[in-house]
């Protein structure tokens, strides 16, 4: 009797043995059964040790058999599974529908999970708390901005400005969108002024006409104007006049724009075309800034009953070249170093004759 009493505490004991997991589930999980832990949401392991980090849309994922991972290789005959010797790869990428490529992946398969803190070790080139976007080069060398795809396309003109960018990369892939007066992959190098070939003849210098109009004087406006490298700039105060009390403010606040934006610009003004007698048209030529201009506008108007508007009477039909055509651009100065013959800051002037090679 004391064998069989001895035998069935030994059964019990080991029945009761049998429940335990391993290190209880480390606080973070369920035994149950087969002493097989159930672990909590983000922790993972056998013991429910191991934290899980944040997943990404994988940038890679598997080459071949099961791309969604869902236990089954999907072909165009049939449907096997993932052991079956009968199929190895996917029949195709789903690309409408489960994008298939491009999985919820663990730090997106570009980084390793430290299991300690669930926290992505992203591999070089990558950043953010699944490792799902790319880093800008040097940061883009504090000359611009890092931006991804669909923030690069919602600047587009208004004729594509529709078309939002949808595939899987577009929050992933970011590139530098540098200041104006920088260019470049990570916006290091530094642009040269831009100006006219001197010895292209028969080209015109841009022209355009701003008429103001209105039932009285009083309030101020602004212009607005935008340079070659796509920097708009904005005048200082001009009075609003109908008269010819203020023709000279145009003139002189196109030129007091800073870092001599406007190098060159002469303004006439006479009886408005729109409202004659009751206001005033200024003709505003521009004699260094080349290409085909962006209209200037008006901004800030303080005016309670006034009317500007703007035209283009001659198109300016030179080319800003980058120094003209006339010198090599320093990218780590942003200077032109004028071929023999040629000066100014953008080598826009022919000082005298080159000489013949050789001479």
């Amino acid at each position: 009797m004391k064998v069989i009493a001895t035998l069935a505490v030994l059964a019990l004991a080991a029945n009761y043995a049998s429940a335990e997991c391993n290190n209880m589930c480390s606080g973070h999980g369920i035994c149950g059964a087969n002493d097989a832990c159930t672990c909590y949401r983000n922790w993972r392991g056998n013991d429910c040790s191991e934290r899980t980090c944040q997943f990404g849309i994988a940038f890679v994922d598997t080459a071949h058999g099961d791309l969604d991972h869902d236990g089954k290789i999907l072909n165009s005959v049939d449907v096997v599974t993932q052991w079956s010797p009968s199929g190895t790869f996917e029949g195709y990428f789903n690309f409408g529908n489960a994008e298939e490529a491009h999985s919820y992946m663990e730090c997106s398969n570009k980084g390793l999970c430290d299991r300690a803190s669930g926290e992505c070790v992203c591999f070089e080139g990558y950043e953010g708390s699944s490792c799902q976007r790319t880093i800008c080069p040097n940061s883009c060398s504090g000359h611009g901005v890092c931006r991804n795809i669909v923030d690069k396309t919602q600047t587009l003109s208004t004729s594509t400005a529709t078309h939002a960018y949808q595939l899987w990369d577009g929050l992933k892939n970011q590139a530098c969108v540098c200041d104006p007066g920088y260019s470049g992959v990570d916006c290091r190098e530094r642009l040269c002024p831009k100006g006219a070939d001197p010895l292209t003849d028969g080209m015109d210098y841009e022209v355009q006409t701003l008429d103001v109009s209105g039932s009285g004087s009083g309030g101020v406006y602004k212009l607005k104007y935008t340079d070659a490298f796509g920097e708009v700039w904005t005048t200082k105060d001009i009075n609003f006049m109908v008269d010819s009390s203020a023709d000279g403010e145009v003139a002189a606040a196109l030129l007091a724009i800073p870092n001599s934006v406007i190098e060159g610009v002469t303004v006439t003004a006479g009886d408005s075309a729109v409202s004659a007698g009751n206001g005033r048209l200024f003709t505003i030529a521009f004699t260094h800034n080349a290409g085909d201009l962006i209209q200037i506008s008006q901004t800030d108007s303080t005016v309670a009953s006034g009317a500007f508007t703007f035209a283009t009477t001659t198109p300016g039909t030179t080319t800003a070249e980058e120094c003209s055509g006339r010198g090599l651009c320093d990218y780590d100065t942003g200077v032109c170093k004028c071929f023999r013959g040629y000066r100014l800051d953008d080598c826009s002037s022919q000082h005298a004759l080159a000489f013949g090679a050789g001479q």
